[in-house]
């Protein structure tokens, strides 16, 4: 998933900056990359978000550290989709 894809599908620049209380230039520069390099921190914040609408689940977007930052899900079964 590209950035921008990710970015859009939470409704765009101006509302993730806003679900993350920073400004839109901010959010605007994570643009036409891949969803992987968003500022960790950020992308930690937005991925719960992502996971209740639907767009990625929080191991898709943090598959190397998801297990540290969310010990249940060390718990959980990986899904097909997850795998």
């Amino acid at each position: 998933m590209t950035s921008d894809e990710f970015l859009d599908a939470l409704g765009g620049t101006f509302a993730v900056a806003e679900l993350l209380g920073i400004r839109p230039p901010s959010v605007s520069g994570w643009r036409g990359r891949s969803v992987f390099s968003l500022p960790e921190g950020k992308l930690i914040r937005l991925a719960p978000i992502a996971e209740e609408r639907g767009i990625a689940t929080r191991r898709e977007l943090l598959p190397t550290i998801c297990e540290k930052v969310w010990p249940e899900l060390a718990t959980q079964p990986q899904t097909t989709q997850e795998a």
